[in-house]
């Protein structure tokens, strides 16, 4: 994973110095929003097997760059580029409250996207991106939180795949966002008396693998410059 983002780094470096002289510029942007994950999580079919109280929420942050190759010619306000994610926190919650008590499950990932993209200016100051991004998952965790202390559970990982497609509408610096987020990570349970990860995987519901199916619908604003 330390090559992946080494790797991820030098390609951004490379294309920067190599690929900006153009009528479309770098971008540079952050942007926050609400994260929506899907009734799919952890390998489920959908919300009829969740139970009918269940509420989900979650948040994204993100900082990267989109680097035009104006190199490629196209037609004027059309550009090819490389869009990087420098840093991307996920949190995504699923809550439970009934005559039982509460319970909640909260994951949690970092990592980073690498992947092309497609901007579009139909006119000055309007920038429409479409992108498909590799999205390495560097740290994942799930804490399981019930009215029982004792019952908490923390899974940790350090592996995961996701990837993204969306697009952006970019207005002078302000960005909007809508994207798809699918993947896994790979989780194992934390021993709180041993304080050490063990080899248990908190899996998914439809075998007895190790990876646990983490999609999500992302929705953000931003500023780009």
């Amino acid at each position: 994973m330390k090559k992946t983002f080494a790797i991820i780094l030098l390609f951004a470096t490379t294309i920067g110095v190599f690929g900006q002289d153009g009528d479309l510029k770098k971008q540079t942007y952050f942007r926050f929003g609400i994260a929506i994950p899907s009734w799919k999580y952890e390998g489920l079919d959908g919300k009829e097997d969740w139970p009918d109280e269940t509420k989900r929420i979650g948040g994204v942050f993100e900082v990267g760059s989109i680097f035009m190759l104006n190199s490629i010619k196209l037609s004027p306000g059309m550009r090819l580029g490389i869009n990087v994610d420098y840093l991307s926190l996920n949190f995504n919650r699923f809550s439970l409250e009934s005559d039982f008590g509460a319970v909640s499950e909260n994951f949690a990932m970092i990592g980073s996207k690498l992947g092309p993209s497609f901007s579009y200016s139909p006119v000055n100051n309007l920038v429409l991106d479409a992108y498909f991004k590799f999205n390495p998952v560097w740290v994942a965790g799930n804490f399981i939180s019930t009215d029982v202390e004792e019952d908490n559970e923390f899974w940790l990982g350090f592996m995961g795949i996701k990837y993204s497609v969306g697009m952006n509408v970019r207005y002078s610096i302000l960005m909007v966002g809508l994207e798809f987020n699918p993947g896994f990570a790979k989780l194992r349970y934390f021993d709180k008396d041993e304080k050490e990860l063990t080899q248990e995987y908190y899996g998914n519901w439809n075998d007895n693998g190790k990876r646990t199916p983490a999609p999500a619908m992302n929705f953000t604003i931003g500023l780009s410059f």
